[in-house]
């Protein structure tokens, strides 16, 4: 199978991969944090927004593998760049939770475009196929 047809047709389990990485290399970061005054944290919403979009990216692909449709190859190959950096920003660098919370936005962008892509166009293989 190439890599072409691997980021098209199954990218959940390029998904379930990076998951399984995750889980082994990152993990919950647990302390206590003290705010003072009117700082805020924004790690918090990494731990609920994080998991939640992981497992979103993972069905929506997933649901798009059991009807057999195509993704683009441009968008998956830049999404796929954009969960990698996602997770090397927070889970093996510890960088800053802004920078983290702007990638899993515009990761989640990408993927929308990415499945409206995929939906409108798939008449356009079914035809090309007959």
């Amino acid at each position: 199978m190439t890599f072409k047809k691997l980021i098209q047709k199954r990218m959940f389990l390029l998904i379930i991969i990076l998951l399984m990485v995750s889980i082994y290399y990152g993990g919950i970061q647990i302390g206590y944090n003290q705010t003072l005054g009117w700082a805020y944290d924004l790690s918090f919403w990494i731990l609920v927004v994080k998991p939640f979009l992981w497992l979103v990216f993972l069905i929506g692909y997933g649901i798009l593998a059991l009807l057999r449709y195509s993704t683009n190859e441009r968008l998956s190959t830049l999404h796929l760049i954009l969960i990698i950096l996602t997770f090397v920003a927070e889970d093996i660098l510890n960088f800053n939770s802004r920078l983290t919370l702007t990638l899993m936005l515009i990761s989640t962008i990408v993927f929308l475009m990415n499945c409206v892509w995929a939906i409108r166009n798939r008449n356009v293989k079914i035809l090309i196929q007959k």
